[in-house]
C-alpha cells in the first residue's frame, strides 16, 4: 500500500478544455481508483485508501501524484508507499479548511471513483546516506512515512522532528513514524523545533550531524530550520528542502 499526503499550497490550474486534452495525451499515467476505506487520524487528518490497477506502475519514495479537484485545477500529493500485489494506496489529506482541495478531501467517501495522475519525485531519497533526519509539519507526513519505510528496508537509520498543531500531535502514532513532535507556532516558524534540537544531548548531535536532512512543509519554517543547521555546521550538500506552503499564499486546500 502507498500513502500520500497533501503537499503544496499551490495548484496546477488550466482551462478546462486544456485539462481535458492533457489527460488524453498522458492517459498512460492516469489510473482509475476507487475509495475502499476512510479513516480519521485526527480531527483534520484524513487517511483515504484507494484501489486501482497499479501492476505496471513504477513508483519510488517521494514521487508525486495529482488529483483533479474541479474543472480546471489539480492538487499535488506525495507518494508514501505502494503495494503492487494488493493494488492499493492511501492518501493522508490535511483538512485545512481552505480551497477546493479541502472540499475534495472532506467529501471523499467509500465507493467514490477518481482519477490518479502519476507525476514525478521532487524530494528524492539519498541512497548514499546511512542516516536520514526529517523536519516538517502535517503536510510532510506522507513523504516521511515513505522515506521512513525505505530507510527500514535499507537497514539504516532515521529520526526527526515535526511541528504539528495540538490536535495532530498524536497522528504519528497511527503511522508508526519514529519521529518526535512539538506544537507548532504560526508566529514563530521552526522555533519549537529548534529549541528541541538545542535540548538534544551533545552526543546525540554528534551522531547525527553528518546525516541527510530533509526539510519540508511551511516555507518560513524550512528557511529558519535550514539557517539553524548551517549555523551548527551542517553543509549545504547535506540539506534537501521543499517548501510546500506559506500563510497568505493563494491556492491552499
Amino acid at each position: 500500500m502507498f500513502k500520500v499526503t497533501k503537499q503544496k499550497d499551490t495548484m496546477t490550474k488550466l482551462p478546462s478544455w486544456l485539462a481535458d486534452t492533457m489527460e488524453k495525451v498522458i492517459s498512460n499515467k492516469i489510473y482509475q481508483v476507487e475509495v475502499v476505506e476512510t479513516k480519521m487520524l485526527s480531527s483534520n487528518l484524513k487517511c483515504v485508501t484507494f484501489k486501482g490497477g497499479f501492476f505496471e506502475a513504477e513508483f519510488i519514495p517521494g514521487m508525486e501524484v495529482l488529483f483533479r479537484v474541479n474543472a480546471n485545477e489539480y492538487r499535488h500529493y506525495t507518494l508514501s508507499a505502494f503495494d503492487k500485489t494488493k493494488e492499493t494506496c492511501a492518501v493522508i489529506f490535511y483538512l485545512n479548511r481552505q480551497g477546493p482541495g479541502h472540499h475534495l478531501a472532506v467529501n471523499i467517501q467509500k465507493g467514490d471513483r477518481l482519477k490518479l495522475i502519476v507525476d514525478r519525485a521532487k524530494v528524492k531519497y539519498n541512497e548514499l546516506s546511512n542516516q536520514h533526519f526529517f523536519f516538517g509539519d502535517e503536510t510532510s507526513l506522507g513523504l516521511y512515512e515513505s522515506l521512513g519505510k525505505k530507510v527500514v528496508d535499507e537497514d539504516v537509520e532515521y529520526f526527526g522532528i515535526l511541528e504539528l498543531q495540538e490536535e495532530n500531535l498524536n497522528s504519528v502514532k497511527h503511522l508508526k513514524l519514529l519521529i518526535d513532535t512539538v506544537p507548532s507556532d504560526l508566529n514563530a516558524p521552526a522555533k519549537n523545533a529548534i529549541s528541541w534540537m538545542e535540548n538534544m544531548h551533545p552526543l546525540c548531535w554528534e551522531m547525527w550531524q553528518n546525516a541527510t536532512f530533509y526539510l519540508t512543509g511551511r516555507a518560513k519554517s524550512v528557511q529558519q530550520f535550514k539557517r539553524y543547521l548551517k549555523q551548527r555546521g551542517v553543509s549545504f550538500r547535506q540539506i534537501i528542502t521543499m517548501p510546500y506552503w506559506e500563510m497568505g499564499k493563494v491556492g491552499g486546500g
